[in-house]
């Protein structure tokens, strides 16, 4: 297997997942529809809260973070950009968002993008593509086709990282690890009260970035 396979196939199973759970839309009542929209949202919460508990940030480092991070993704507007990309609206943003952190917040994804890039071993990761397929199913047919274009930020970002580490090796140290997975906990619980219908106001893919740079800073 080649580098950057494991991504490749989460890749295809987030899309065929997606796929099937458009088409299966139509069949599954608008409240059950809800109840699994808000069931989602519960998920996202305590895996967001599990990991700020787990992981002891550098307090200082993740603030500043924050603060630039945050102010370059609004200055950029990266939500604005892919609403106007997408012609979908929020509604497709939202969903392209909540599944993509999902799909790549996590330290399955981290160590299995790692192990797979320094290693050659993609086994972690491929256990990981087979969950993001079911997964997907659920919320493509709860959440719209934003679900199914979150496949392609799944093969930028771990094969990114998947690259990185074929090339430097283990690069990652477990405290850019924790910065990064702490400030990701905190971007779950952001999107899980966005799909409650709170925060409205709150870009929270300009926010991703800090999640991004805490790898490499």
């Amino acid at each position: 297997m080649f580098p950057g396979f494991g991504t490749l196939v989460n890749t295809v199973l987030v899309l065929l997942g997606s796929y099937i759970g458009l088409k299966g839309a139509r069949y599954i009542n608008p409240r059950l529809r809800e109840g699994i929209v808000h069931a989602i949202g519960l998920f996202t919460l305590l895996l967001g809260v599990k990991l700020i508990l787990e992981n002891k940030p550098e307090t200082l480092k993740v603030f500043i973070l924050l603060l630039i991070g945050g102010a370059l993704g609004y200055l950029i507007d990266i939500e604005g950009k892919i609403e106007s990309f997408s012609k979908g609206g929020k509604d497709f943003t939202e969903a392209f968002v909540a599944s993509s952190v999902l799909f790549t917040v996590g330290p399955m994804t981290l160590l299995g993008c790692i192990l797979e890039g320094a290693k050659g071993d993609s086994s972690l990761i491929l256990s990981k593509a087979t969950m993001d397929g079911f997964s997907s199913i659920i919320l493509a047919s709860s959440l719209g086709r934003g679900v199914m274009f979150s496949a392609f930020f799944v093969l930028v970002f771990q094969g990114s990282i998947t690259l990185l580490a074929y090339t430097f090796g283990e690069f990652l140290d477990k405290q850019a690890m924790s910065n990064s997975l702490f400030i990701g906990g905190g971007l779950m619980v952001v999107i899980a009260l966005k799909l409650w219908g709170l925060l409205g106001e709150v870009k929270s893919v300009n926010l991703t970035l800090p999640m991004v740079l805490a790898l490499f800073v």
